[in-house]
């Protein structure tokens, strides 16, 4: 139990960055902006109310079926 909530919670934390960073490429995308790391972070947003929460519901989800089946894998071999 305790591996997979480590596993988990190591996952929730990168994935979740990376789906902050997903969110805000979209929004530059849909108004036909050009990426770049220059700018990228200056305006950097966080969704707001059930936008975050839906986010952070999927990558918990995902977070902890990666644990789960990490945990598994390791009992097995």
């Amino acid at each position: 139990m305790k591996t997979t909530m480590i596993v988990s919670g190591i996952t929730f934390s990168v994935f979740f960055a990376e789906a902050l960073i997903h969110y805000n490429y979209g929004i530059l995308e849909t108004k036909n902006l050009p990426f770049s790391w220059n700018t990228f972070f200056q305006d950097f947003t966080v969704p707001k109310g059930k936008s975050l929460a839906k986010m952070a519901t999927i990558v918990g989800v995902a977070s902890v079926l990666t644990g789960e089946l990490i945990s598994y894998v390791e009992e097995k071999f």
